[in-house]
């Protein structure tokens, strides 16, 4: 069965300076930490790893890469057993899973930290201002100067915004050598954005991703991904549903599920059924496949892409004992629902909701 995880979870590192290994300072993100000082973080762009600087301490470093290789060999481990993750991860992750990290520019910056993204555009206008002003033939040295020197955003030269070469949002990672008492000028402003992407994307977290694909290679040959776009990957390994929500139709559920051991198709219990899941909304739906099946998520294709497919038998009683009093059970791992008969529709509502909602995470022997 696999485990609910509808979201990265990272347990601080310890200290109030601590960050989690994903997600960045500059992407907006929701963060909830528990009572037990555990962190749960979902990503509007995708999750992707924080960068690391080139001074940080090899104990975190090493920690670091165990984990990303533990995510590695977990990632391969669904592959291989058709298991959906609730992972959302970015494209920029899938582009360094693809070994196509080299491809990533300014652009792809927008899913891993989009605020400092809008702003590196902005200033990469100014750049291209003060490229025009050095092909222009027609001006002479002196005036390309001080038309270059004039050059601002919003009307705050570029030499007054307070930029040195160091990571935004990491005080600790130095873009290059002196990066921390190196000022960004109008003449040097291309390296700063170049630099920033490039930490960004690239240099912090080349470690992290060796050892993410070392730990996926383990299990199962990441080149074998290579016939998929990075876009396509969130199929792969999310399914369905990752984004939009869509209803349940009645008929779709008859075509795709199977009956037996006690109900047929044209059983009332069955019947009610497919009428509660059609009107179920996109966090039912979650729940009620978390409970049935291990995982939030559909794989591509939907219902009638799971292996094996669903099946929903009677759950039998004794002859004393009232079907109302007891709640569906699961074997998730061969997608296996055993329901009571209830007597009604709004019973059998009711006590879905609360196997799905408290009884996801229990696990028993039969």
């Amino acid at each position: 069965q696999q485990p609910q995880q509808q979201q990265y979870i990272s347990p601080s590192e310890g200290g109030d300076n601590s960050t989690s290994e994903t997600a960045t300072n500059n992407t907006p993100v929701a963060t909830i930490t528990t009572s037990t000082s555990v962190s749960y973080v979902n990503a509007l762009h995708g999750l992707f790893p924080m960068p690391l600087g080139k001074s940080s301490k090899l104990p975190h470093v090493s920690k670091s890469k165990a984990k990303f290789k533990f995510l590695g060999k977990f990632m391969a481990k669904a592959v291989m057993d058709s298991r959906m993750l609730d992972l959302p991860f970015s494209i920029p992750f899938y582009r360094w899973l693809l070994n196509e990290e080299h491809s990533v520019g300014l652009s792809e910056l927008a899913w891993v930290a989009p605020e400092v993204q809008s702003t590196l555009v902005r200033l990469q206008d100014v750049v291209h201002e003060r490229e025009l002003i050095l092909a222009d033939q027609n001006i002479d040295a002196m005036e390309k100067t001080e038309k270059i020197e004039s050059l601002d955003l919003d009307g705050c030269p570029i030499a007054d915004l307070g930029l040195d070469f160091v990571l935004p949002g990491y005080a600790n990672i130095e873009l290059c050598r002196g990066g921390r008492d190196t000022a960004v000028t109008i003449h040097n402003l291309h390296q700063y954005i170049s630099l920033v992407t490039y930490w960004f994307l690239i240099e912090g977290v080349q470690k992290q991703f060796e050892a993410l694909r070392e730990g996926f290679d383990s299990v199962f040959p990441s080149q074998r991904l290579r016939m998929f776009y990075p876009e396509e990957l969130e199929s792969v390994f999310c399914g369905s549903g990752a984004s939009n929500y869509q209803r349940w139709d009645v008929k779709m559920l008859q075509d795709c599920c199977r009956t037996d051991h006690g109900f047929t198709q044209d059983s009332q219990a069955i019947q009610y059924l497919y009428d509660i899941l059609s009107s179920y909304n996109r966090d039912e739906q979650r729940l009620f496949l978390q409970f049935v099946t291990g995982s939030p998520r559909l794989p591509t294709g939907g219902f009638k892409s799971l292996t094996p497919q669903l099946t929903i038998v009677r759950k039998t009683f004794d002859g004393n004992q009232n079907p109302n009093d007891y709640l569906p059970s699961v074997m998730t791992c061969v997608n296996y629902l055993k329901l009571p008969e209830y007597s009604s529709r709004e019973v059998m509502r009711q006590k879905l909701k609360v196997a799905a909602n408290e009884g996801s995470m229990s696990f028993h022997l039969s």
